[in-house]
């Protein structure tokens, strides 16, 4: 297995994310006309006139609602596809010395987006059907028997964590497969798969170090939130639009722009790292195929039987 530096990775990460500022537009993404004829004309008086026009506004008040929210939705998720690989190609390109740039990231994000949103689906389908599974496991022993409920939540605890932690793993590295090297969608999951098998050491710990780190980061962020917050307390007694201004002004930038940096350090680590875990494989895969000499061996559990080439862009 190959040993991960994961402090160099982490500290070169916040560097990274923190040169590159307009990497925090997909950071921010990477992290998550029509109209309507109200129905209240040309209705006979049943004597409850009032109540049927102000349900018919009701109705068309919530569809209105449920409309742009499913519009809002669709954006995010366009954004958050584009974004995850725009990040991972602008940091390769930023580690490789090659060119990048907002607009470059962006069309690359383009080209890559039925790919990766592919990607993203199958990733919340099979999450959920992991959960729905262990979930409906542990709630079946309990219908049987109590004791056994429990017995099976305390077993289910344990492997649904290590589950989840596998299928994160997994879909960290395919998403890098799909942008960096340029597979299909259940191509790139597989291969995700393989590189967690052979390198689930340095997996397992670059993942817990993560969650430590993530734990750390949003209990600092919160606690810098909530002393910002301290002013908007009296400014509400004064007046409440002060504060609701106050929060728009000062608040929301805050957690927006902690949240695209943080977003932004998080997608840099992991395409660090990937870049580290793959080095065997692009060094083999760059050796001229007419050499004279074998290239140097290197342990066989690096390798992936189908050795890649070393990422090309267009």
């Amino acid at each position: 297995m190959i040993s991960l530096p994961i402090a160099d990775i982490i500290r070169d990460s916040f560097k990274l994310a923190w040169k590159y500022k307009y990497l925090w537009l997909f950071g921010l993404f990477a992290a998550g006309g029509s109209s309507f004829n109200l129905p209240i004309e040309g209705r006979e008086d049943s004597g409850l006139g009032g109540y049927e026009q102000a349900y018919d506004w009701l109705m068309a008040a919530i569809v209105l609602i449920v409309l742009i929210g499913l519009a809002i939705g669709l954006i995010v998720l366009i954004l958050h596809v584009i974004s995850k690989s725009a990040l991972i190609y602008n940091v390769y390109q930023i580690e490789t010395h090659g060119q990048h740039g907002l607009g470059a990231g962006w069309d690359f994000g383009l080209k890559r987006f039925w790919q990766m949103l592919g990607v993203t689906l199958l990733q919340i389908v099979v999450m959920m059907a992991f959960v729905i599974v262990v979930g409906g496991f542990v709630a079946i022993c309990f219908v049987i028997a109590v004791p056994l409920g429990i017995v099976s939540l305390l077993i289910a605890l344990p492997v649904g964590f290590v589950g989840i932690l596998t299928l994160v793993a997994i879909w960290i590295y395919a998403e890098r497969f799909v942008t960096l090297e340029t597979r299909g969608v259940i191509q790139s999951i597989g291969d995700g798969w393989e590189l967690v098998k052979r390198q689930w050491k340095p997996s397992l710990l670059m993942l817990l170090v993560k969650i430590a780190i993530s734990i750390a980061l949003a209990i600092g962020v919160m606690g810098v939130g909530a002393a910002l917050a301290i002013p908007a307390i009296p400014l509400w007694f004064i007046s409440p639009v002060l504060a609701i201004l106050y929060g728009i002004i000062i608040l929301l930038p805050f957690f927006v722009l902690t949240g695209a940096y943080f977003g932004t350090f998080d997608s840099a680590a992991w395409t660090k790292a990937f870049l580290v875990l793959r080095t065997p494989a692009y060094a083999a895969a760059a050796q001229p195929p007419t050499s004279p000499e074998p290239p140097p061996e290197s342990p066989s559990d690096d390798d992936d039987s189908e050795r890649p080439s070393p990422p090309l862009f267009e």
